[in-house]
């Protein structure tokens, strides 16, 4: 049986409603409960996920731009050198084509990296933010 994953696009990076729309995926928290793991106690580290998997895993030459938003938190900001931020509302004519498509990153890593953003330890995963 293969582990679960998230499917990270590389045309989501050219995106204002990439990535979900900055929205945590329906199969992340089906995986939480499953796996007994409250995904309340942290965000979902779209930005984490793009700069460690999937923008070393892409062809092109690409920077990117985290953005505080409700809707795709990162995002190319060049191509080869060339500035692409006109193309996250879709305008701007042709958008460079990124390759690879798509990497699929374990859902195991997606907690892994979810739990460090968050400073938490993997043993505290399950109990929930801390009392205050």
């Amino acid at each position: 049986m293969t582990e679960p994953t998230v499917t990270l696009f590389s045309s989501d990076l050219l995106s204002k409603w990439g990535f979900n729309d900055g929205d945590t995926p329906e199969s992340w928290l089906h995986w939480c409960e499953t796996q007994g793991v409250d995904h309340n106690a942290f965000s979902f580290p779209w930005a984490a996920l793009v700069r460690k998997h999937l923008v070393p895993a892409i062809e092109q030459d690409v920077t990117v731009l985290e953005i505080l938003t409700m809707h795709n938190p990162i995002r190319a900001q060049t191509v080869d050198g060339i500035d692409v931020t006109q193309l996250w509302r879709g305008g701007g004519g042709g958008a460079p084509t990124l390759t690879p498509e798509l990497v699929e990153v374990p859902m195991a890593e997606v907690l892994r990296l979810a739990l460090e953003e968050a400073g938490l330890s993997e043993a505290r995963r399950h109990q929930g933010p801390s009392p205050r």
